[in-house]
């Protein structure tokens, strides 16, 4: 009888400890944290201009909050060439097809952009980066200066005429300068930023390619 009554006040005890007002703790819902999740405005589309001497694109971190309210980050590989003078865009979907469209229109009508100033010289957009010079004039020699950048060629001809200006204000590419001197004639093309670059020979004169 003493052992019954033993049991009995265990088991009563037991009870006791318990909370009947205590919730049941479902494990599946995430713990709530100090960390406080604000209501912000819906994502829709972020532009960012890159400075001029950007050229390739090495990786994209995008720093994130989470459903608890931590922050954390997700980075992305790319190692791809950009023209710094478009935005890198950032955004949800899909960009509108008129968007490429508009390029493609762009871009030819940059390879239809011929510039004769003189008779002895023109000057073709051939792509985007690209300037050709069309010349049978032989090059006495040709390099670079800088701020602004400039690609300057010397060709040899006894000529005579005024100093021609030439506004292009296609990107690279601002502006062409013919100038004339004794036994040569000088042209400077203005780019709009430093640029590496290289000097291709062809029939019919010379390829400023920018890289």
């Amino acid at each position: 009888m003493r052992f019954l009554t033993i049991l009995i006040a265990l088991y009563s005890l037991t009870l006791a400890r318990q909370n009947p007002f205590k919730p049941v703790i479902d494990e599946t819902v995430l713990p709530v944290t100090a960390n406080k999740i604000e209501k912000v405005p819906d994502f829709k589309e972020l532009r960012i201009n890159l400075p001029s001497d950007a050229r390739v694109l090495k990786s994209v971190t995008i720093f994130y909050q989470s459903i608890d309210g931590s922050v954390k980050k997700e980075s992305l590989k790319v190692d791809k060439s950009i023209d710094w003078h478009k935005p890198i865009i950032v955004t949800q979907g899909k960009l509108k097809p008129t968007v490429n469209k508009a390029y493609k229109s762009s871009k030819k009508r940059i390879s239809k952009s011929i510039y004769k100033p003189l008779p002895f010289i023109s000057f073709q957009l051939i792509q985007k980066n690209r300037i050709k010079i069309i010349t049978k004039d032989k090059k006495i020699r040709s390099f670079h200066l800088a701020a602004p950048f400039k690609v300057v060629f010397d060709f040899k001809r006894d000529a005579s005429f005024l100093t021609k200006k030439v506004p292009l204000n296609k990107p690279p590419f601002l502006r062409l300068d013919i100038g004339n001197h004794d036994g040569y004639y000088r042209v400077v093309i203005t780019l709009d930023s430093s640029y590496k670059y290289k000097i291709l020979r062809v029939d019919d004169g010379y390829i400023v390619d920018v890289l």
